[in-house]
């Protein structure tokens, strides 16, 4: 696994636009875990990186770590899980 920087974690999800929250829910850890992450306050185990990556990668997110390092979006896949999401049922049968 490549080593992803809090700064390339903070550029995904604002690339995104999506909140920390938004985040967080979607990645099964608290909003205190991104925003710890992505300030850089502490080092997280390499399974909760392995989430919110998975996560971001699902939604169309590339990290890089060629001549450099950065993230890039895949408008293909981002449609694509955009999508997917919209095809879900209701759920609870909510409309």
């Amino acid at each position: 696994m490549i080593e992803i920087s809090p700064r390339a974690i903070c550029a995904a999800r604002e690339l995104l636009n999506l909140t920390q929250q938004q985040l967080a829910d979607a990645s099964g850890v608290t909003t205190g875990t991104i925003s710890h992450l992505e300030s850089g306050a502490t080092k997280p185990q390499a399974a909760t990186v392995r989430r919110i990556v998975r996560e971001l990668a699902k939604r169309g997110i590339e990290f890089t770590n060629g001549t450099g390092i950065g993230i890039r979006l895949d408008y293909k896949k981002a449609a694509a899980y955009t999508a997917s999401q919209s095809e879900q049922p209701p759920v609870d049968g909510v409309d």
